[in-house]
């Protein structure tokens, strides 16, 4: 999966004297009162305060209980660093780049041995053991690396990448970016470029535990991984759009999220943005997933730009929506630019804000979890040739990036009759001899909350219709020629 990476520099940093730290034991009690956001936005690399930190987009982010601390795969850096969480200091723990890339990036490479020598190589997922000990999916090396004592070694695998199950370094990997352990020690590996869930049991050997290498109908490319209370396995089907559910050897069912045509140029599954039924739902490249202690399920839809939650067989969006930022508005509406790893702890959310080069610090209050919506918290006008289009329940919104319109509202408004095809998923609008059929597995409009909603450059291109929005201002202008 290839996407060009953009470098945004963060303007807005939180005040630090805005936020009053609350460090109990109670699970639920937050880590912080407000939200907080942690490193300066710019692209480089530092240590420091929360104010002054820099990062070169971060990806993985996992608690440690033994050092209460944020454990951070600064991935471009090619180092592993930590948030100490009563300090709020930023401070690296191994790994360090040497020259640049073709890309001009940071260089990484690959050597053991103690934290101040040792290097990584695009390391993106991060779990800490009971004990302290740091194991990390360096995926540019192909490798599971521990950080323990001081040193840095190899567990499994190493820079040639692979697939092999066996002992140690004799296993092969490619590409593994996300990683959790269970309560015994069992590691378990989101092998992301071979499509595969692989176990790590504590003498070293390396078995495949769910997916096959050469049918990415199972698993696509599967990023973020999280265990519950239970054992099971959640994972982040990134390239399949889905979210899945491992309950035992080769026992997969999907929790959330549907596709229906795949993109004929790059091969994947088109994705989407819908909230509510899970099993209706659409989500796009989501790489990152946490589970709460009740079983709530956290997940970072990457190219959607938001934090979901599925519960109670729902997906909502709690943080963002759709549409990349960078900022904090005085709602605590927080925008984001590819979150990738988050993790849930002590009724907080820690977030990798990947392309925005910060973490994303958000208590679990409802006053804090606010999706963007244009229309839902900020009243919007939309006129169709000067005649004004009443939204019964759903308001014009961004979805993935693009402002969609409730395509019902439009039509009926614009003298139009409506029809919808159950059958056939696909919304058909007649006025005069006009015909236009619009459907949803060709992704000509999205569902969101039981309306089907339609992008202005479908209204244009499809029906005619030109669609301006006045600057500075909640205003939708649509004509007709």
């Amino acid at each position: 999966m290839v996407r060009f990476v953009k470098v945004v520099v963060l303007i807005i940093i939180f005040s630090l004297l805005a936020n009053i730290l609350a460090f109990a034991d109670n699970t639920t009690q937050p880590i912080v009162s407000s939200p907080l956001i942690v490193g300066t936005g710019e692209f480089g690399m530092g240590d420091g305060s929360a104010e002054e930190a820099v990062f070169g987009f971060p990806f993985g982010v996992a608690y440690s209980k033994k050092a209460d601390a944020l454990i951070i795969a600064d991935t471009q850096n090619h180092r592993i660093c930590s948030l100490n969480l009563k300090t709020l200091k930023i401070s690296t723990i191994a790994g360090f780049s040497k020259g640049v890339d073709r890309f001009g990036f940071p260089g990484g490479g690959y050597v053991d041995g103690v934290v101040k020598k040792a290097m990584f190589n695009r390391p993106k997922g991060v779990a800490v053991a009971e004990s302290g000990a740091i194991i990390v999916a360096d995926t540019g090396n192909h490798a599971v690396r521990q950080i323990y004592n001081g040193k840095v070694t190899t567990i499994a695998g190493g820079k040639t990448a692979g697939y092999q199950d066996g002992k140690g370094i004799k296993a092969g990997f490619q590409g593994p970016s996300g990683i959790t352990l269970n309560d015994n020690g069992i590691i378990y590996v989101s092998d992301t470029l071979n499509n595969v869930i692989r176990r790590i049991d504590t003498y070293g050997n390396v078995t495949t535990y769910a997916g096959k290498k050469d049918d990415n109908s199972i698993l696509n490319e599967p990023v973020g991984i999280a265990i519950d209370k239970k054992g099971n396995l959640y994972v982040a089907d990134s390239g399949n759009h889905q979210i899945k559910k491992i309950t035992g050897k080769d026992k997969i069912e999907i929790v959330a999220g549907i596709h229906f045509s795949k993109d004929l140029e790059s091969g994947y599954w088109s994705g989407g943005y819908i909230d509510g039924n899970a099993k209706a739902s659409y989500f796009n490249f989501p790489k990152g997933i946490s589970v709460k202690e009740d079983g709530t399920v956290y997940v970072t839809d990457t190219y959607n730009h938001v934090l979901r939650e599925i519960k109670n067989d729902t997906v909502s969006t709690v943080v963002g929506g759709g549409v990349a930022g960078n900022k904090t508005d005085d709602k605590h509406i927080t925008y984001f630019d590819g979150p990738a790893g988050v993790t849930y702890v002590k009724g907080t959310l820690f977030i990798a804000d990947q392309w925005n080069n910060r973490i994303i610090i958000i208590p679990d209050k409802d006053k804090y979890l606010n999706p963007i919506k244009i229309g839902e918290d900020v009243e919007t006008h939309a006129f169709i040739d000067n005649k004004k289009i009443e939204f019964l329940d759903v308001m014009p919104l961004y979805i993935a990036g693009e402002l969609r319109i409730p395509i019902r509202a439009v039509g009926e408004t614009w003298g139009a009759e409506v029809l919808w095809n159950q059958e056939e998923k696909s919304v058909t609008l007649l006025k005069g001899d006009k015909k236009v059929e619009l459907f949803l597995d060709k992704g000509e409009f999205t569902i969101y909350k039981g309306r089907s909603m339609v992008s202005s450059e479908i209204l244009e291109n499809k029906l005619g219709l030109k669609v301006v929005q006045v600057e500075g201002q909640n205003i939708i202008s649509i004509e007709s020629n």
